[in-house]
């Protein structure tokens, strides 16, 4: 190893406390990539967008630019490709043509909840806008997912406003202190802080190219209290402060599964998934909180998680053998905030899969976060809290780690510090490097996205002794 300057020295002791086998999760530490098993990752490309500042959702242009570029770096975590917006972002997903599909955060946002973004943007490889589609007005807003469908339609999630009186006509109890006219237990859920008027449960539209709804689903439409409704007056405890307001439904992620005609969406504040009928419009499966709809116990003090699995969870994802895949962020969970990656079996309802550590706190994210299976049995896990990316064997091994440099400034950082701005990352994705957007692009190493840093990767040379478990330690 190389000799290092007395501050790479300290940073780099502070960062071996933390073994990279463990999902490395600090406040402070170095930047960049921290480990690399090249006999182990699946090699490809992966493509992150730095978001605005999680704890500020108003768009302020002084204050809080966010990033306003997305890059996609090699395994070594050289830049190949960046492409500029004009707007901050939420986050990208890169299509099969080799475009990129973004949603962007633009001002005038009805609300004020976490995941809001308002404008959803297609570029060609080369930066240029080649369709988009706008939601923000004053009874609705575009937020968290959207799903690129295989005949080019597009699945956006919205959230649109109901008033308190068409609350009232639905069954809303009007004696519930956390539905109340405002909505919320407390003010600052609208613009500039302002409070917010009635509800905004959750819709999904399917959208062409030509930017027509050829298909929708509305929370509104299923109110019940039913296995296949939502119940209008179910929403977490009291005690989970924030949480009891407006945003009620607050789903966070929505895919298309084609050989089964079906959608899969998440909501974060029920704690469940839902799968979708698209001919039917029925929901013919929910899982993670059967307490919603009468089908379980709900927690209970602390300690007792009652039936409950999900809390506070996010991004949903099929996958190839027809199971789902979730980042179960943990969040006010009674028995620990712990992070879990899960795959379920929707045929059984049986977890047969999921990485967690012994240590609750060593990749946990109390919100946003993803978790992407790749075809060779890793995931790709993006813990946002701190812009950390990692990717975990089936055996529970991490086999490369990648903490974002680039911070809400949209400025590079070599270290993070308690004066350093967030460096949050929504979620990141991986590729193949025969992935179908790669053919006949350049994708030379650009250098590092934080130019000028200690190479981590290559000073800390970490290898875990023979037979180190992190699960079983």
């Amino acid at each position: 190893m190389r000799k290092l300057t007395s501050l790479a020295t300290a940073l780099l002791s502070l960062f071996l406390l933390s073994a990279p086998a463990n999902a490395y999760e600090a406040i402070n530490g170095p930047l960049g990539l921290l480990s690399y098993d090249k006999a182990k990752a699946y090699d490809g490309y992966t493509l992150f967008t730095p978001h605005t500042k999680v704890s500020s959702w108003i768009v302020d242009t002084a204050r809080n630019p966010g990033s306003k570029t997305t890059y996609l770096i090699d395994m070594e975590g050289n830049v190949v490709h960046t492409w500029k917006h004009d707007n901050a972002a939420f986050y990208a997903e890169l299509l099969p043509n080799g475009n990129l599909l973004r949603a962007e955060k633009i001002a005038g946002s009805p609300v004020n909840f976490g995941g809001w973004y308002g404008l959803l943007r297609e570029y060609t490889w080369d930066g240029k806008v080649v369709w988009e589609y706008k939601v923000s007005n004053p009874r609705q807003i575009a937020h968290h997912g959207f799903d690129r469908l295989p005949n080019g339609n597009t699945a956006i999630l919205i959230w649109e406003n109901k008033t308190y009186d068409e609350a009232l006509a639905k069954g809303r109890d009007p004696k519930d202190p956390a539905l109340s006219r405002n909505g919320m237990v407390a003010p600052g859920q609208g613009p500039d802080g302002q409070p917010l008027q009635g509800i905004w449960p959750d819709a999904l539209i399917e959208v062409t190219p030509k930017g027509e709804i050829a298909w929708e689903w509305h929370v509104w439409d299923h109110i019940g209290t039913g296995p296949d409704q939502i119940d209008i007056n179910w929403h977490l405890p009291l005690s989970m402060g924030y949480f009891a307001r407006a945003d009620w439904t607050h789903w966070n992620s929505v895919r298309y599964n084609p050989k089964t005609d079906q959608y899969a969406v998440n909501s974060r504040d029920f704690g469940e998934i839902y799968i979708i009928d698209r001919k039917t419009k029925k929901i013919v499966w929910r899982f993670g909180n059967p307490a919603t709809h009468g089908m379980g116990k709900a927690p209970s003090g602390y300690h007792d998680d009652g039936d409950q699995i999900l809390f506070g969870s996010h991004d949903v994802e099929w996958l190839p053998n027809g199971n789902l895949s979730i980042f179960n962020n943990g969040t006010h969970r009674p028995s620990a905030n712990r992070s879990t990656v899960m795959e379920i079996n929707p045929a059984t309802n049986q977890v047969v899969w999921q990485y967690q550590t012994k240590d609750h706190n060593s990749f946990y994210s109390d919100f946003q976060s993803s978790a992407q299976k790749l075809p060779n049995g890793n995931w790709l896990v993006t813990s946002t809290n701190n812009g950390h990316l990692f990717e975990v064997t089936p055996g529970k091994q991490i086999v490369w780690e990648y903490v974002n440099p680039i911070s809400v400034d949209d400025k590079p950082y070599c270290v993070k510090r308690d004066d350093a701005p967030e460096n949050q990352v929504h979620r990141a994705y991986r590729y193949g490097k025969d992935f179908p957007a790669f053919a006949g692009k350049d994708l030379k190493p650009q250098g590092k996205l934080a130019a000028g840093c200690p190479d981590w990767y290559k000073l800390m040379e970490y290898k875990p002794a023979p037979g180190y478990d992190p699960v079983k330690k």
